[in-house]
């Protein structure tokens, strides 16, 4: 019977073995956000986004496949992000579990050993990034337990994204150069056989730093919900805020960096939930600081608003398509269809539809703040939210961290309202 060909090189098997459950995770997250594993790996940073999370998995299981196995099994690829993370996990004392619960005991165990390494002073400035109040706990494990119990859910973001990782000193090329010195000779005996077992053996330090690294990632993508509202003026971006994240926009203060035109607001209510409320996507964004820009740059989802009283005019249009180039998915919302006479409502949701070249499905009618005497609440409201929430779990994120919707909503039938409308059910 014919065997399979065996790869030629070692090389040809670490290619195959980059397509692993790691660097899927490392394809979704932004590139700047895996620098901090790149250099932590030492991977050329000035990678294009594809071969720069190719590269990352590949380094980290490499790194993590260290061993005296390398010297007989030279030919067999790394070993699964997995079976490293939990090789670490044993080594540490910790039981078998999900991926994902693994890491965040890694994170937990190395949050509490470095609590204590901390002055009161810095506890006190991670304790209150950490969105937490009072004192902060001088003990490690009294600091993570409280951080459970008030957080939730919300404490594995916390614990995974607050805290700055504590680099350890590369000692073996101070080691090699030492051993060049005339002093140096007399330990060449010792740190010889020792640089040896370094070059075999896992270097589990760097090892765990890179697993917390992933496990901050993780929980980025999973919580880190970043929505664009762009319109023109008078569109009703402030209405459709208010409704379907309950952002008041007139009682809120945006982060800094936003400009009186971009207003960048996180929701207290969410994990790390951003709403960004901007009439476009040309010389409006420019203005903005870099601290602003780094929200703007990693927008997941946009709500691109028409007024239907003014129609899809030439700036519409191309705010709308570079909402579309960004390659993120984007809702074409038509607001304001309350003040349409019935009889033109479907022709103009039609050629709205046609000039914008929306799919269907990324198309919808709506009336965030309705006239009273046509409608007691916003209309087609939870079409709106469940496109997010259709999007959200598309893009792996947690759709809990929208908020609900709260007030009365009203919907027409069908997909993009094109009849009379009728109360949803």
């Amino acid at each position: 019977m014919n065997q399979p060909p065996v790869p030629a090189t070692r090389a040809e098997l670490v290619a195959g073995a980059a397509e692993d459950t790691l660097a899927e995770l490392l394809h979704r997250c932004h590139r700047d956000e895996l620098l901090p594993l790149a250099e932590r790996l030492g991977v050329p940073t000035h990678l294009g986004m594809g071969d720069l999370a190719r590269a990352c998995a590949v380094a980290f299981r490499e790194l993590g496949s260290r061993g005296t196995r390398s010297l007989y099994r030279w030919r067999d690829p790394p070993r699964p992000y997995e079976e490293v993370v939990a090789a670490l996990a044993r080594r540490r004392g910790l039981g078998d579990a999900e991926i994902a619960d693994t890491e965040q005991a890694i994170v937990k165990r190395w949050f509490v050993t470095s609590w204590g390494g901390l002055s009161p002073a810095a506890r006190d400035v991670l304790w209150t990034r950490m969105g937490l109040s009072g004192e902060a706990p001088a003990i490690g494990g009294e600091a993570a337990s409280a951080a459970e119990l008030r957080l939730g859910p919300r404490a594995r973001y916390a614990l995974s994204t607050s805290m700055e990782q504590l680099r350890h000193r590369l000692w073996w090329p101070l080691a090699f150069t030492a051993m060049l010195t005339p002093v140096g000779c007399l330990f060449r005996p010792v740190l010889v056989p020792f640089l040896i077992w370094w070059a075999l053996v896992p270097p589990w330090p760097r090892v765990e730093e890179a697993v917390i690294e992933i496990a901050r990632l993780r929980q980025i993508l999973l919580h880190r919900v970043t929505i664009g509202v762009v319109g023109s003026p008078s569109t009703g971006k402030d209405a459709a805020i208010k409704v379907l994240f309950g952002l008041d926009t007139g009682n809120v203060s945006p982060i800094a960096g936003s400009t009186k035109e971009v207003a960048i607001t996180r929701l207290a209510s969410a994990t790390a939930l951003y709403v960004v409320n901007t009439p476009g996507m040309g010389d409006v964004v420019e203005r903005v600081t870099e601290e602003a820009r780094q929200v703007i740059d990693h927008i997941d989802l946009y709500l691109y608003l028409v007024n239907a009283e003014g129609g899809v005019q030439a700036r519409e249009l191309a705010d709308y398509r570079r909402c579309v180039a960004t390659g993120k998915p984007v809702l074409a919302v038509i607001n304001k269809i309350d003040v349409l006479r019935p009889r033109d409502k479907e022709r103009y949701l039609a050629d709205a539809r046609q000039k914008l070249g929306a799919p269907e499905v990324d198309f919808v009618a709506v009336a965030f703040d309705p006239l009273p005497q046509l409608s007691d609440g916003p209309i087609n409201v939870e079409a709106v939210r469940s496109w997010l929430v259709q999007k959200l779990l598309a893009l792996g994120k947690d759709p809990a961290e929208l908020p609900p919707v709260t007030a009365h909503s009203s919907a027409p039938a069908g997909p993009t309202g094109l009849e009379e409308n009728t109360p949803l059910k």
